[in-house]
């Protein structure tokens, strides 16, 4: 099966845990924890990702951004990135897979990005101004 929106729209309302929102070309699925996880299918590959932080609430973009090269591969199945959203930069957690995954395997990467976040954020909540409440 090749992923599109609309069948990932489906798999996703099946999930108990989950609320899902379609928002444009991107689906919003909240966990039961409170954290938000964007899902788009492209073409090629389904992408899934969510806001950890502003790269304003740092306090050494230097130092944060060399323990994230040295440390992300630590947590599976999630990179990061810094995004522009809404005019404003943030480091954001995502995960990438074909559009021609298995069902399981499309579950699994959206359950690691929810399980990932707070992992990222005990990781590098040191470097951060303030402290980020889920």
């Amino acid at each position: 099966m090749s992923w599109n929106k609309d069948t990932l729209l489906k798999l996703i309302e099946a999930q108990p845990d989950w609320v899902v929102e379609s928002e444009g070309e991107c689906l919003n699925i909240a966990n039961d924890e409170g954290i938000d996880v964007f899902v788009y299918a492209g073409n090629q590959q389904i992408l899934v990702e969510t806001a950890l932080f502003s790269t304003a609430s740092v306090k050494d973009k230097n130092a944060l951004n060399n323990l994230i090269l040295r440390s992300h591969q630590l947590v599976p199945l999630t990179s990061i990135c810094i995004n522009k959203i809404g005019g404003d930069e943030y480091y954001v957690a995502f995960g990438a897979l074909s559009t021609d995954s298995k069902e399981s395997v499309v579950l699994e990467e959206i359950e690691a990005l929810f399980n990932n976040v707070t992992e990222f954020l005990d990781l590098y909540s040191d470097h951060l101004n303030a402290e980020i409440v889920l």
